[in-house]
């Protein structure tokens, strides 16, 4: 039997997830996300959730986000999806915009993110990381 999702909780830690990664809060991320979770994007493959936002916040500057929807599942009651807007200025390049979702799988409680996966179309922003300082793991 499936949990029923509660989506007040679900859409606060989504809002709360935006604010930190605009602010490059890395401590307020990491509380939303269990200790061993992981994130999957598309330049980088699967990395820690720690490893994965501290290269960003290191590297990419100028984040913003504009929330275009949130999307329950329908099979799987525990995952919310994130569309939106995500412009950002990497290593000193000029700002881009790209489309992104972020697709979140939550605790049994929905107390948490136990994984996010990032996906978005690379080739306009491949060239972004060709040569990527201190990968994340």
């Amino acid at each position: 039997m499936s949990k029923t999702i509660c989506i007040g909780k679900t859409e606060q830690l989504c809002y709360q997830y935006i604010a930190a990664v605009e602010q490059g809060n890395l401590e307020a991320l990491l509380a939303l996300f269990t200790p061993n979770a992981s994130v999957y994007s598309p330049i980088f493959g699967e990395c820690s959730v720690k490893s994965f936002y501290s290269y960003i916040f290191h590297s990419i500057s100028n984040r913003t986000m504009v929330l275009r929807n949130i999307l329950y599942g329908g099979m799987k009651t525990n995952q919310v999806a994130i569309y939106l807007s995500y412009t950002r200025s990497v290593e000193g390049r000029d700002p881009a915009t790209i489309d992104v979702v972020d697709l979140f799988d939550f605790t049994d409680d929905f107390s948490a993110f136990s994984s996010v996966k990032i996906i978005y179309d690379t080739a306009p922003i491949h060239g972004d990381f060709v040569h990527p300082i201190n990968m994340p793991q």
